[in-house]
C-alpha cells in the first residue's frame, strides 16, 4: 500500500470516528445509552436471543450484556422467559415499549443528520450519496452482507462469513 492510501484510510477513520461521536453525542436525556440500545436494536432484527448471543452480536463481556438487558427489563424495553427448548436457558425478547424507544432513538439521530443535509449544496448532497455508497461497499468487502459470527473466537463462524464475500465484477 502507498503512503497515499494510507492518507486516505487515515482521513476516512478520523472522518467516520467523528460522525460516530456526533451521533453518540446527539442522545437525548432520557433515552437510552448506546448500549441499550445496540440490544434494542439486534433484538428487533433477530429475535429473542440469549444472553451469550446478546454478548455475542455486541462483542461485549457477559458481565457487560447482563447489566444492560437488567436496565431494560427495568424500563419494560424487554422481557426475559425460558426458552421452550431448554428451560435452563433464559431468553430475551423486545417489547413494544422497546421498539419505540429505539425508533425513536433512530429518528432523533436521522433528524439531526438530515438538518446537517440540508445545508449542503445539491452537487454536496450527491457527493455524500456517492461515497455512502462507497463505504457500503467498503464496510461489506470480505464478509459479504455485514456478517456478525454468532461467536468471534469461533473458526467455523468466522468461516461462514469469509464464505460469504462477495465479488467485484
Amino acid at each position: 500500500m502507498g503512503a497515499e492510501v494510507d492518507d486516505v484510510g487515515a482521513e476516512l477513520r478520523r472522518a467516520v470516528t467523528r460522525l460516530y461521536s456526533r451521533f453518540r453525542s446527539e442522545r437525548v436525556e432520557g433515552e437510552v445509552s448506546e448500549a441499550a440500545l445496540l440490544v434494542l436494536v439486534v433484538l428487533g432484527k433477530r429475535g429473542p436471543m440469549s444472553l451469550s448471543d446478546l454478548a455475542d452480536a455486541g462483542r461485549v463481556t457477559l458481565g457487560s450484556v447482563s447489566q444492560t438487558v437488567r436496565r431494560l427489563e427495568e424500563l419494560g424495553h424487554i422481557t426475559k422467559a425460558r426458552a421452550t427448548d431448554d428451560r435452563r436457558k433464559v431468553i430475551f425478547t423486545l417489547t413494544e415499549q422497546g421498539r419505540e424507544a429505539a425508533d425513536a432513538s433512530r429518528r432523533h439521530r436521522e433528524d439531526w443528520l438530515n438538518h446537517r443535509l440540508t445545508q449542503l449544496t445539491p452537487g454536496e448532497q450527491d457527493d455524500i450519496r456517492r461515497v455512502a455508497s462507497l463505504l457500503l461497499h467498503i464496510a461489506d468487502s470480505g464478509t459479504g452482507t455485514p456478517c456478525i459470527p454468532s461467536k468471534p473466537s469461533s473458526s467455523r463462524s468466522a468461516a461462514r462469513c469469509a464464505s460469504a464475500a462477495p465479488t467485484r465484477h
